[in-house]
């Protein structure tokens, strides 16, 4: 529109200069290129303010502007008007489980068994308590090599077979024969005396002292199951 306007000016000034023969063709000219001025600054003020009404108006419309948006917390409508309080926590009271240390005191577990070297006082106290359980029986030793020594659990144990010494009567003789080589178990408990327990049966059980229910087995196995002598 604005071209074809300044058209219609370029060519009236020419007509016009053409025609009026008391002015130069310059300053016809010059008066129109005046008016063209004239006209373009009136158009761009025309265009700046048809731009300023429909921003105008698509502000009025939409209601929204450039400008940076409040904070979320100021424009959200889904942020609660309270804050909501964590659940409370009720501890629970502490039980004693199967597996709480504290429900069970630990076991101590019992003293393995080990086997000892005999003294002489030993072998003394335990032919001792022999003569008491048989009586007639006097002149007695233990056979020597077959004397077995040990303790369990604070208990002490013991086993040997006897044979007659030389001052031995015939009563004595016949009552050790009877009794054979069997082999003679003792236990002594803490502050007791030596007390005689059980003996092989005849025949003897294959498996020595193992078989002895006196004797406790894991003792039995460090006395090779009392099986040195035949």
């Amino acid at each position: 529109m604005t071209e074809d306007f300044e058209a219609i000016l370029q060519g009236g000034s020419e007509e016009l200069a053409a025609r009026t023969s008391a002015q130069p063709a310059a300053v016809v000219r010059a008066r129109g290129d005046e008016l063209r001025r004239r006209h373009r600054m009136a158009t761009a003020a025309l265009a700046v303010a048809l731009v300023a009404a429909v921003g105008g108006g698509t502000f009025a419309v939409s209601g929204h502007s450039h400008q940076a948006p409040p904070p979320e917390a100021v424009v959200s409508p889904t942020t609660p008007a309270t804050s909501t309080a964590p659940p409370t926590v009720t501890p629970k009271t502490p039980s004693a489980a199967p597996d709480d240390p504290a429900a069970t005191p630990p076991s101590t577990p019992s003293p393995p068994c080990r086997s000892l070297v005999v003294p002489q006082e030993v072998k003394d106290a335990v032919t001792l308590a022999y003569r008491r359980s048989q009586p007639g029986l006097v002149h007695i030793a233990p056979v020597k090599g077959t004397f077995y020594y040990g303790e369990c659990d604070g208990v002490l144990y013991a086993g040997t077979s006897f044979t007659p010494t030389a001052d031995a009567t015939e009563n004595e003789l016949v009552q050790l024969q009877d009794e054979g080589g069997a082999e003679k178990y003792f236990t002594k408990a803490k502050g007791s005396a030596w007390t005689f327990a059980a003996s092989d049966g005849l025949p003897r059980d294959p498996r020595g002292c193992a078989a002895i229910p006196e004797i406790p087995a894991q003792l039995a196995t460090l006395w090779g199951d009392c099986l040195a002598r035949p």
